[in-house]
């Protein structure tokens, strides 16, 4: 089986209505960090960012982007956004807009992308210097907050990796995703490679994967089992899922005697797959065997936002 999705990437950091297994059945992301520390990678990510911007000629900034309806500087400018709501958050303990209560899934989505959009239009009138300079501003600050905290803890919120509450690391690693993706989709937007470099690639997808056990573990696609998924160049990881009694969770088994499923997949798919990215008519994804199995794995998505 091959797929291929459009593009459309919309994600921010709030907890989702989602349909929730038993509180006795779910798998949770563990504790300890797969990367040593996961602030300095911010500091990584928002150079290579204002290298970018700072390079982009006048007419770049009106270019579409692959976000529907956003210009260059609409997504740079959420991109900002994301900074003072995480800054908000998590340094000053101040939530602003609360979600409404007793939404579905597919309602929260709608109202998080109606939020992103009145933001993205409150900034419009930020010329695209002033929009430099408050992002040069905001990554220092982004970076001592996150390094102060502890990636052990279980005090974050990454709802399509479950409702529990998940390790700062993995929390952390979302952050990072949102804009090392927003990043590539700007690069994209004005004809330029993205940035396939391992060094933030990796951390990003070990986050991103854990969108995996927790959709297979909804599905309820058995008692037992494996999925293996390969991702090529340039991380080149093998990933084992094994559900014990229906719940998913990685193995670091190399082999399994019972394998449903089997995924290929290059690095640059993999991140397009999980966040609604991949490019339609795209042969870089190829799953053999269970239906069900290759049906889960292709519609899960890393984001909060409608599989496409």
């Amino acid at each position: 089986m091959r797929v291929g999705l459009p593009l459309w990437v919309e994600r921010e950091k709030c907890r989702a209505a989602l349909t929730f297994l038993h509180e006795d059945d779910r798998v949770t992301p563990p504790s300890a960090s797969p990367v040593e520390a996961v602030a300095p990678l911010f500091e990584i990510e928002r150079t290579r960012l204002l290298d970018l911007l700072k390079s982009l000629r006048e007419d770049d900034w009106r270019r579409p982007s692959p976000c529907p309806g956003w210009t260059v500087l609409g997504l740079a400018s959420h991109l900002l956004g994301d900074d003072f709501s995480l800054l908000s958050r998590q340094r000053d303990n101040y939530m602003g807009t609360a979600s409404p209560e007793g939404l579905s899934e597919g309602e929260f989505i709608d109202w998080l992308d109606e939020l992103q959009r009145e933001w993205v239009r409150s900034a419009r009138r930020l010329s695209p210097r002033l929009l430099v300079e408050l992002l040069e501003w905001t990554g220092p600050r982004l970076v001592a907050v996150l390094g102060g905290e502890d990636l052990s803890q279980r005090s974050g919120h990454v709802s399509w990796a479950g409702p529990d509450p998940a390790p700062r690391w993995l929390d952390q690693l979302r952050d990072l995703s949102e804009y090392w993706i927003h990043r590539q989709q700007l690069l994209e937007a004005v004809a330029r490679p993205v940035d396939l470099d391992s060094a933030l690639l990796r951390p990003v997808l070990l986050g991103l994967r854990w969108a995996f056990p927790y959709r297979l573990s909804e599905a309820g696609l058995g008692s037992d089992g494996a999925i293996q998924i390969a991702v090529g160049e340039p991380i080149n990881e093998r990933w084992t899922l094994i559900a014990r009694e229906g719940m998913w969770d990685f193995s670091e088994e190399a082999s399994h005697e019972h394998v449903i499923a089997n995924a290929s997949m290059t690095a640059d798919a993999a991140w397009r797959l999980l966040t609604n990215n991949l490019r339609e008519g795209s042969s870089s994804v190829e799953i053999t065997g269970d239906e069900r199995a290759a049906g889960v794995i292709l519609s899960t998505r890393a984001i909060i936002g409608h599989p496409k």
